[in-house]
């Protein structure tokens, strides 16, 4: 039996990454699959390019294949935002993977689950399957409410939320009330110049996501233990070119049935937000 939630895969020219992100996606065979490429630097690129892209020749279950192949280089960020535009545009939820995220196979069932559970709820616009404190004390519910939604290392949304995603940065200056509200004063001004920075040059998608998420009085959804290893660290990375604690950081079983959270309290937003920031300093320097 299919898994009937729509799966989004984006990929550029790391064939091997791909193809174990892939080999998970396999394993779980969903009815509905999006593959977002960026395309080629040079010629050299497209010959990596083609080799990530023979992962829709090895699809052998039955499928609703939907294909977003850009014919030259967008970058990253332009790459994943038209992708991800395009992918609400046909579809009203999905549960979006890139090429270095290898989910545990629980990631799947555990996104699903919220996406239906939290369809309707407008507050509720993120679902992380990464957890960057690793795990939180057992005997915990199953997920927690956070404010930081950072990294977004494998994670699901809603149209109905992504709609509200403004890729120019505009929103933090405009919303400085309920933006200043979700980060701490000990790292106030590595926020603001982030934020800044990122509104001036244009890059970035994951933070303005965030910041998105905040202007919106939104909360996200993150596992009780991390369900998304990041392989991604090294010199083929846009960002994480050298390995470091959360590199480390490996991908654990969701156990179910899902027990729901009594509270939206962020109870470990102080912790997270400090992790946050350490990946932050560690990818910018």
């Amino acid at each position: 039996m299919n898994f009937n939630f729509p799966v989004v895969l984006i990929i550029y020219n790391r064939p091997e990454k791909t193809e174990k992100v892939f080999s998970v996606i396999k394993k779980i065979k969903p009815s509905q699959l999006f593959i977002i490429a960026d395309g080629p630097k040079d010629s050299s690129d497209k010959e990596l390019c083609d080799q990530a892209r023979t992962v829709i020749d090895k699809i052998d279950w039955n499928v609703d294949l939907k294909t977003n192949l850009s014919d030259y280089n967008m970058g990253n960020v332009p790459r994943t935002i038209t992708g991800l535009n395009w992918v609400f545009e046909n579809v009203d939820s999905a549960i979006i993977l890139e090429d270095d995220c290898v989910p545990h196979l629980s990631f799947f069932q555990f996104c699903g689950t919220l996406l239906d559970y939290y369809a309707n709820d407008t507050e509720v616009m993120h679902i992380s399957g990464f957890n960057i404190l690793q795990q939180i004390p057992k005997g915990d519910p199953s997920y927690f409410f956070s404010n930081h939604i950072l990294p977004p290392w494998g994670w699901a949304t809603w149209r109905r939320a992504w709609k509200k995603y403004n890729p120019d940065m505009d929103s933090w200056q405009i919303h400085k009330k309920e933006i200043f509200h979700n980060i701490s004063q000990e790292h106030f001004k590595t926020w603001t110049d982030t934020f800044e920075y990122l509104r001036i040059h244009k890059i970035g998608w994951d933070i303005p996501w965030n910041v998105d998420i905040w202007a919106n009085r939104g909360i996200g959804i993150i596992p009780s233990v991390n369900l998304v290893e990041n392989i991604g660290f090294d010199e083929q990375a846009t960002y994480t070119k050298k390995k470091n604690k959360f590199s480390e950081l490996t991908a654990l079983e969701m156990k179910f049935p899902i027990t729901h959270p009594s509270t939206r309290e962020a109870f470990f937003d102080k912790d997270i937000e400090a992790m946050c920031i350490a990946l932050l300093k560690d990818v910018s320097t």
